[in-house]
């Protein structure tokens, strides 16, 4: 079977054969790399035994998409392993998915982009009063984390989450890598003769 997992601090590497269907034990394998946030970078080897086969790279790719969809943001290398071809290039993305891992967002970018995002497509109104985003910061790396701060985060829908982290992701520089978005209820501020009682 492909369910071989390279498995590191920074990021995994799954290993897929390319002769064989993705199996059952793959999918729990990825199930359990998306649940933890860690960059993946998804590895087709044996591809040489495709190469006299009307298989394309890109045929790969979209089987892949279309087990894993939660996971459309992993990158595809295709590598054989006995003869080393494109295992350097494997090596330069991995490295790369950890650097993106690692990287920040300014509070004022991820906020254009919350805003923009949010213009072009607004969210549902609840009982007649439009959910507000009031600021947006990364609060950590590795995975990026993003936290919303919001007058009411149980009014927007798990498909206008998607929504804005696809939206993040298109304009962010870590776009390979999972990120984490969390909706947080602003604190209410205390007026000034409330906070003197």
């Amino acid at each position: 079977a492909g369910d071989l997992v390279v498995w590191s601090y920074g990021f995994v590497l799954m290993f897929f054969d390319a002769a064989e269907e993705i199996s059952k034990v793959d999918k729990q394998l990825c199930q359990y790399i998306n649940e933890h946030y860690k960059p993946c970078l998804f590895v087709v080897n044996k591809w040489d035994l495709l190469a006299d086969k009307d298989v394309y790279t890109e045929q790969w790719g979209d089987y892949l998409l279309e087990a894993f969809p939660t996971m459309a943001h992993v990158p595809v290398a295709f590598i054989t392993a006995t003869t080393g071809k494109n295992a350097k290039r494997l090596i330069n993305h991995a490295q790369m998915l950890f650097k993106q891992s690692r990287q920040r967002i300014s509070t004022g970018e991820l906020n254009r982009v919350i805003r923009r995002a949010m213009e072009r497509h607004p969210p549902p109104r609840i009982q007649h009063r439009l959910p507000k985003v009031f600021f947006a910061t990364q609060a950590d790396i590795q995975p990026p984390t993003i936290v919303l701060m919001c007058n009411n985060p149980k009014a927007f829908p798990a498909t206008y989450r998607r929504y804005l982290l696809g939206a993040i992701r298109d304009e962010v520089d870590f776009p390979e890598v999972p990120i984490r978005i969390f909706f947080d209820k602003r604190a209410h501020r205390e007026k000034p003769h409330e906070a003197k009682k």
